[in-house]
């Protein structure tokens, strides 16, 4: 076995909510300070990634992106590889590109979503959940940065 499991510890009676209690005020009060934060937080664009306007006005993002270092080890042994970093597309669509084009540097993320709510009638929770999703995605693929207000 290549790693060890940490027993899992029971969980108590005390670390559960009782039934009477109300499961949504819980959630409510959990999120609160690290939400906030993270809607104020102003995404900015990656200078190195490249955009292509598709057909219908979509956008492709053409991004650099490394190899995981055992394939890049193995790649380099056989010789198929040149050290290069591997260029990566990533096609948005009209939600997406909507998104992409209010990333600014100076819009906050929640800013991002008030308008993108505001153009597609969405209701306000929505639109956070789906910025909130799209830029966290392009965050893990190194397409964009965030700052803090």
């Amino acid at each position: 076995m290549w790693f060890k499991r940490r027993k899992s510890a029971p969980v108590s009676s005390s670390d559960e909510p009782s039934r009477g209690s109300d499961l949504t005020t819980a959630a409510a009060t959990s999120e609160g300070p690290s939400r906030q934060r993270s809607l104020a937080m102003r995404p900015a664009r990656n200078r190195l990634v490249r955009e292509e306007v598709l057909g219908g006005g979509t956008i492709r993002l053409v991004y650099l992106s490394s190899y995981k270092p055992w394939f890049a080890g193995l790649a380099r042994r056989v010789g198929a590889w040149d050290g290069s970093p591997l260029a990566r597309k990533l096609d948005l669509d009209e939600l997406g590109t909507f998104c992409w084009n209010l990333i600014d540097g100076h819009r906050s993320a929640k800013a991002i979503a008030e308008v993108l709510a505001g153009r597609y009638a969405l209701p306000a929770r929505e639109a956070e959940l789906a910025v909130a999703a799209f830029l966290r995605e392009l965050g893990r693929r190194g397409v964009i940065g965030v700052r803090e207000e």
